[in-house]
Formats: C-alpha cells, sequence, structure tokens
C-alpha cells in the first residue's frame, strides 16, 4: 500500500503546473535559440503536465511565428483562448498573424478584443489604428492614434503612424506638427521620412 501511495504522489508531480512552467521556460529558451524542434517538445510537455497551461500554447504559436508558418500559429493561439478567453497577448498576436496575411478585419477584432482588456497599453491603439488606416478608414486611425498618445504622449510609432495617415489625407500642414514632434524626440530620421514623403507628394501634387 505504501509503494503504491508513493507511486501516485509520484506521477502527481510528474504531471504538475510546476513541471509545465519548467518545460514552457524551456521551450521559450530553445524558440529564441532557433531550435525549434526542441522547442516545439517541450512545448508539448508543458502541455500534456498541465493541460490548462494557455501560456504554451501561446509560445507554441510564437515559435510558429518565428519559422514564418502564420497559419499554424493562428490555431495555437485559437486553442490558447480555448482554455482562457482572457489572454490580451493571444489576441495581439491573432492580430499580428492576421495583419500580416493581410485579413484587415479579422485583425482589427482582436485588437479591439485586446484593447478591452488592455486599455492602457499605446500599443495595441496603435496596431488597431493601423488596420484602420489599411482599410482606409482614417478618421478611425488617427482617433486611436490620438488615444495611444493620451497614453503615452511621447510615443514614436503613434507620431509616425499619425504623420502617415495625415498624408493619406493630404493634410501637409499636420504632418509636418507630427513631424517636428519627431524631431523634439530625437526621432531624426524618421522626420526626415515624413518630410521626404511630403515633398515627394508635393512633386507628384505640381
Amino acid at each position: 500500500m505504501l509503494g503504491k501511495n508513493l507511486l501516485t504522489r509520484l506521477r502527481g508531480r510528474e504531471n504538475s503546473p510546476a513541471d509545465a512552467q519548467i518545460h514552457l521556460e524551456d521551450g521559450v529558451r530553445f524558440a529564441e535559440q532557433g531550435r525549434y524542434t526542441e522547442a516545439f517538445e517541450e512545448l508539448k510537455e508543458a502541455l500534456r503536465a498541465d493541460p490548462d497551461c494557455a501560456e504554451a500554447q501561446i509560445q507554441i504559436g510564437v515559435t510558429y511565428h518565428k519559422m514564418g508558418r502564420p497559419n499554424q500559429a493562428i490555431k495555437a493561439y485559437l486553442a490558447a483562448l480555448e482554455i482562457r478567453s482572457d489572454l490580451v497577448n493571444a489576441y495581439k498576436n491573432l492580430g499580428v498573424e492576421y495583419d500580416g496575411l493581410g485579413h484587415f478585419l479579422k485583425a482589427m477584432k482582436m485588437y479591439i478584443k485586446a484593447v478591452v482588456l488592455d486599455p492602457n497599453d499605446p500599443e495595441l491603439r496603435i496596431d488597431l489604428g493601423m488596420c484602420y488606416f489599411n482599410i482606409g478608414s482614417y478618421a478611425d486611425a488617427i482617433k486611436a492614434f490620438h488615444q495611444a498618445l493620451d497614453i503615452d504622449p511621447n510615443n514614436v510609432r503613434a507620431h509616425f503612424c499619425l504623420a502617415l495617415a495625415y498624408l493619406d489625407l493630404n493634410d501637409k500642414k499636420s504632418a509636418l506638427e507630427e513631424k517636428s514632434k519627431l524631431e523634439e524626440l530625437n526621432e531624426e530620421e524618421l522626420a526626415f521620412q515624413i518630410l521626404d514623403k511630403i515633398q515627394r507628394q508635393s512633386l507628384r501634387a505640381s
């Protein structure tokens, strides 16, 4: 009887969240090293140890993303959301994959869900704004970029994206204002890119 109880305890230790965390960390490390086969082995071991380890599913998706396999990454992120429906990173990463595939409306839905869960992340607002930008909904894009700047007034990416949106609307004055803000933030190269686009736009118009 004692031997049986000991065996039961050992099995419980083998299939535990603690063991899952160890496999998860090893899987992430292997993925960062480009050792994808080993990464998948460790991440699958994490799921065997703890089937509710949603982070392992997310990292499987991240690994597929590193390999340039967006469809498999999407499946992994969706599997993570089946475990937990409040995973900001799963929604954000789904947005990235859909965006990369040109499925902007799907990406937008994912970013909106991520924003609801984490309203104080300016990068999510920018990602959402870029989706609006890509479908030509400039007013919504500009609104999202301004919301990002309400959270982080010195967000370089938000200022740059705002400038691009204003340029597409042929609002050179506002684009130049964003260029000046980029210069104030010591982002000379990005400011030059905006100025170059303005000059090219002026030449095409003349």
